[in-house]
């Protein structure tokens, strides 16, 4: 069985384990929501993956997501649609202070969806579909 991988058992929404040595197993925990992701996931997941990129004891990182229906829906568009960029909040800023806010914040998330490109373990990541058509 799995053990959790030290120094990764702050992080809610992944389960990190280490299977056997220098393989490190990052699993989607979220799969009452089809592991749909949303704003609080992908600051983890960019932590996660920066910090296995440092870690001189992972090899190997096998990604997946929990639950037996999907490896993840995608975006929680809920969630999202009530975030404060989507969610037409009452901002009191001019247009232009709006629209840097709404870039800044595109950066950031474009930033935690990067941070799996930018890991030094890809060249070993290999995305697998467990559900095999």
């Amino acid at each position: 069985m799995a053990q959790q991988r030290a120094g990764y058992e702050a992080f809610k929404w992944f389960n990190v384990t280490s299977p056997v040595e220098n393989v490190t197993h990052v699993e989607t925990n979220r799969a009452a929501k089809y592991n749909a992701f949303h704003e609080p996931m992908w600051l983890e997941l960019r932590q996660i993956f920066d910090k296995l990129s440092y870690d001189s004891d992972v090899r190997a990182i096998i990604f997946s997501g929990a639950g037996e229906k999907a490896f993840s829906s995608g975006l929680d568009v809920q969630a999202a649609s009530q975030g404060p960029i989507l969610g037409g909040s009452e901002s009191k800023l001019d247009i232009a202070r709006q629209a840097v806010g709404i870039r800044r914040h595109v950066i950031e998330f474009q930033d935690c969806v990067s941070a799996i490109e930018k890991c030094e373990k890809r060249k070993h990541f290999q995305p697998v579909n467990p559900f095999p058509l």
